[in-house]
């Protein structure tokens, strides 16, 4: 007689992600999320305060087959803005000009658009404040930051690569054409 075949070898479950968004009220206070994992069931957990986007919550063995869930959160911000604890965060793209001029521009915050003030000289890189206008915990009021980046147009015209080119003289910089 045959001995009966062994039964095939229990696979570790897969890990799942699922992308959780929040209003920037919830990533400040922390809040419940009630997620329905597949096969129906049903898990309770809590975002912690002060998270940001971004951040990973693990659910360990909760997926099926004992993986781990992973809830990937996601802060609902104004377009180009980000959490990061009480401080919101803002990538600005300058012109050469714009950056070596200082400019006026307005720019997204969490409470509607603000104008600001980029001084002259002003590299990629330099974070402006802008004071009060990040999240709120208890007393506590977070800033926004407003990083530069300064940003060249891929194609010239030809009057444009001449200012460049006599800009580079002046600045006595010498070039090796491509």
């Amino acid at each position: 007689t045959h001995a009966p075949a062994p039964p095939p070898p229990v696979q570790a479950g897969a890990d799942l992600e699922t992308v959780v968004e929040l209003t920037p009220d919830q990533a400040v206070s922390g809040t419940r999320l009630e997620l329905e994992l597949p096969g129906g069931t049903v898990v309770e957990c809590w975002s912690p305060p002060l998270a940001g986007d971004g951040w990973r919550l693990r659910l360990a063995g909760v997926a099926p087959g004992g993986g781990d869930h992973f809830l990937q959160l996601r802060v609902r911000t104004a377009e180009g803005l980000s959490i990061e604890g009480l401080r919101v965060l803002y990538k600005l793209d300058l012109s050469p000009p714009e950056a070596a001029l200082g400019c006026k521009v307005v720019v997204p915050t969490l409470q509607g658009p603000v104008q600001l003030r980029v001084p002259p000289g002003s590299s990629s890189g330099r974070l402006l404040r802008l004071r009060g206008r990040g999240l709120v915990q208890s007393e506590q009021r977070g800033d926004q930051l407003v990083e530069i980046r300064i940003t060249v147009p891929e194609q010239l015209d030809e009057a444009e690569e001449a200012l460049y080119r006599r800009l580079a003289q002046l600045s006595d910089q010498d070039l090796v054409d491509p």
